[in-house]
């Protein structure tokens, strides 16, 4: 009886292009903020270079080391996408370097997030494509093991689903599933509009309203000795 090692699945349909662009211009940390301060991906997966990161997510599992699958992702996924790769977060063998970024690009991917190595760090940081990583390693891959693509990943505590919409700035990565896509683009601008509000404040008076804050603390009954 044959073995499958391979297994790529279809992909689901993908959100309608306005759904990303509801994050355009919306800050990492206010979209976490509005799913609860708990849904950012590992803080240990950062940017070479380009940090501004916005698309679909494409889903790739990949065992340590291995990188077959990734020639099929970069070869099959759609203009908007970002290939989400999971490599068990193995630190010492990149899955991917520069050809591979350049060819993404050209092919009108929006990014990578590998939660593993990459290579050819210098000049990923000098290339206008995000690529997200958690390490850098000149070992190359291995094409021998299994693999996944189109089907749920998990990246530290969160899960990324094919289709679900990634985001990525300077603080980090965050991704929102496209059925919340709204109502999170709603209160993250919220947020982000209360942000403003208060530098606006500091600009013009140089002071908060704490008011909030020494009510928290009588109500903890919390003794400020002078």
């Amino acid at each position: 009886m044959s073995t499958i090692r391979y297994r790529i699945l279809p992909h689901s349909e993908r959100p309608s292009f306005s759904l990303p662009e509801l994050f355009g211009d919306l800050a990492v940390a206010d979209i976490c903020d509005a799913l609860g301060r708990n849904a950012a991906l590992p803080s240990a997966i950062k940017p070479l270079g380009a940090a501004r990161l916005l698309g679909t997510a494409y889903t790739v599992n990949l065992p340590a080391g291995e990188n077959l699958l990734l020639y099929y992702a970069v070869d099959n996924a759609l203009p908007g996408d970002v290939l989400a790769v999971a490599c068990d977060a193995y630190e010492d063998r990149a899955v991917c370097g520069e050809i591979m970024a350049a060819l993404a690009r050209k092919r009108g991917l929006a990014g990578f997030v590998v939660d593993g190595a990459v290579r050819d760090a210098d000049a990923l940081r000098a290339m206008d494509f995000p690529v997200y990583a958690r390490a850098v390693s000149p070992n190359g891959p291995y094409k021998d093991g299994c693999g996944e693509i189109n089907a749920p990943i998990a990246m530290g505590n969160a899960v990324i689903r094919p289709g679900d919409i990634l985001v990525g700035d300077g603080d980090g990565l965050v991704a929102i599933s496209r059925d919340e896509a709204e109502a999170v683009a709603e209160r993250a601008r919220a947020l982000r509009d209360e942000g403003l509000r208060k530098l606006a404040a500091i600009g013009k008076t140089g002071k908060l309203n704490f008011n909030w804050l020494y009510e928290k603390l009588a109500a903890s009954s919390c003794a400020i000795l002078d």
